[in-house]
């Protein structure tokens, strides 16, 4: 986990990381509590089978043990189905609730992440953690509380109505092993807690251990190419092999504390059925005088002894579970703080209007600033971008053209200032990302529905990609590898702006789009690239080097005054 995460989940509303996560687990159960009532209707029910199968079951052992008792009526046989179905319908009533609130649960967790991420955008989301990190706690974190919702919960809440209920009926048959019920099925959720205690800190060990493993992993893929070059791929490999030897200790471990405690508790639980055991049986036999044993019938000996189990069988499965709430509050250690979220940015204003002078753009007296330092790069900047206007973004590096162009975009906030933009927009960054499969499918993303080829080969046409040029001989069929392999740089960053063509966002930021353009593609991409925008009354932002560019836009925004207002 992230010092900053860490932090943030330790000082949330002023209480303890651990009462945190489980607050926030039973929020997220709560909104989904209709799950939690049928998980309770369904113990109900199940106790209720319990309690007619165990009487019709004695009375029949009653009548196979006495010779002269009578044959089990048909009432009994009866009661012995009737409790057989109940019990299998309240135990699938209580299943069933538990999968589905799992899956609620996990599916409204991550949507919210999602959303929350989207909101965020990709420089805040850099700053918190690496992409391995954020996969991490978006998939596996997340999925690891679906043991909590699908089995600790629901064996919960069936903990919380048998266990009792068992007891108030056999110390209404006879005290004293109501009593001895009463004393030994505490010690099993005693126990429980505090081997939990133990648990909870190794797996978030484990968690800990598995995010730090995807992000070398990620690190070590994306490095792969270099790693070679330098002959270090047999090092590499014996890192990754230490690290995954190291993990697979620690998930050994979580195993081990997890079956110890299990095999605890099923101690404790054998040894109090023992002590009802060998009371009804001396009751039975004779052998104790005492209290209700004188005048215990076979009936009551067999219901209590066939009942006994019950009681202890929710906690057993309790405990089962328990490691399932350790897992689930290890990774609320950090999805809490995420749920949470910071504020998010400023949404966007749409245009409104398709008016001439309609601003898709406007910054209103911005001031940002990174580190901890604060060191400032924009003070109270103001721009206004009106519609089918192309306006270049000038400035050295360093001036904060990255800033704005992020800011623009939304993946920034400001800290003082409004940025308000088109409610529809379009980002070409410098290194376009392309996502394996073929140049089709990188071009259809952009696309709301489904698009013919003609448009698509259109749209390529425009940025210089046509059907005739040399760079793309397959067409829309060019495949796309890993990482953007199989097309250049200058390939990419078309396709890139292709995508915006093809968005029909009425506002398109391009940063440096032609950086990996010689002259000639430049100059070229540009006498198609301007008309198209003008004629789409498109607006365009565009941040360069290059005076080329700049000296084509309609107006240049200079950043080397950081209080520039045009």
């Amino acid at each position: 986990m992230s010092a900053t995460t860490e932090s943030a989940v330790e000082t949330l509303a002023g209480a303890s990381r651990a009462a945190i996560e489980a607050r926030w687990l039973e929020a997220l159960a709560r909104e989904h509590r209709r799950w939690l009532w049928l998980a309770r209707a369904g113990a109900l029910v199940a106790l209720i089978g319990a309690l007619l199968l165990y009487g019709s079951l004695a009375g029949v052992l009653v009548a196979a043990f006495a010779p002269s008792a009578e044959a089990p009526a048909a009432l009994i046989w009866s009661g012995l189905v009737a409790g057989v179905v109940l019990r299998f319908l309240g135990g699938l009533a209580r299943d069933h609730a538990g999968q589905a609130l799992s899956a609620a649960v996990r599916h409204a967790l991550r949507s919210r992440l999602v959303a929350d991420a989207t909101q965020r955008g990709p420089v805040a989301l850099a700053t918190v953690g690496s992409t391995a990190w954020w996969a991490q706690r978006h998939l596996d974190q997340v999925d690891a509380l679906h043991g909590y919702f699908a089995r600790y919960l629901p064996s919960r809440e069936w903990a919380r109505i048998v266990p009792l209920a068992v007891v108030a009926i056999v110390v209404s048959l006879d005290w004293i092993a109501g009593l001895l019920l009463l004393v030994a099925i505490p010690l099993v959720p005693l126990f429980m807690v505090l081997i939990g205690l133990g648990t909870q800190s190794v797996q978030e060990t484990q968690q800990t251990r598995e995010a730090a493993l995807g992000a070398e992993l990620l690190q070590r893929l994306e490095t792969l190419p270099w790693l070679r070059r330098m002959g270090a791929l047999r090092e590499s490999t014996a890192a990754v092999a230490d690290a995954a030897h190291a993990h697979r200790n620690l998930v050994m471990r979580v195993l081990r504390v997890a079956f110890l405690s299990s095999a605890t508790l099923e101690l404790f639980s054998a040894l109090a059925i023992g002590l009802v055991a060998l009371y009804v049986g001396f009751a039975l036999l004779g052998l104790v005088a005492f209290g209700p044993a004188a005048s215990m019938d076979a009936w009551t000996g067999f219901f209590v002894l066939l009942l006994a189990p019950e009681g202890f069988l929710p906690l057993r499965q309790l405990a089962q579970a328990y490691h399932e709430r350790s897992s689930a509050l290890a990774a609320a250690a950090s999805l809490a703080s995420l749920d949470a979220g910071n504020a998010p940015p400023a949404k966007a204003s749409p245009c409104g209007s398709t008016d001439a002078d309609e601003a898709c753009l406007v910054f209103e007296t911005v001031h940002h600033a990174y580190g901890a330092g604060r060191r400032p790069v924009l003070a109270g900047l103001g721009l206004r971008l009106r519609r089918g206007e192309i306006v270049g973004l000038a400035g050295s590096s360093g001036s904060g053209k990255s800033t704005v162009m992020a800011l623009a975009a939304g993946f920034l906030s400001p800290d003082a200032g409004r940025v308000v933009r088109s409610g529809r927009w379009a980002w070409v960054p410098q290194r376009v990302h392309l996502f394996h499969g073929d140049v089709r499918a990188n071009l259809q993303l952009a696309c709301e529905g489904a698009v013919d080829d003609a448009v698509l080969s259109a749209a390529l046409e425009a940025v210089g990609l046509g059907a005739d040029s040399v760079t793309l001989p397959k067409g829309l069929d060019t495949r796309i590898g890993e990482q953007g392999t199989g097309v250049s740089g200058g390939q990419a960053q078309r396709i890139g702006l292709a995508r915006a063509l093809l968005s029909g966002a009425p506002l398109w930021l391009l940063d440096e789009p032609t950086a990996a353009l010689d002259d000639v593609t430049r100059d070229r991409l540009l006498d198609q690239l301007f008309p198209l925008a003008r004629a789409a009354r498109a607006s365009v932002l565009i941040a360069s080097h290059d005076p080329v560019v700049l000296a084509r836009c309609d107006r240049i925004v200079a950043l080397t005054d950081p209080s520039y207002s045009p």
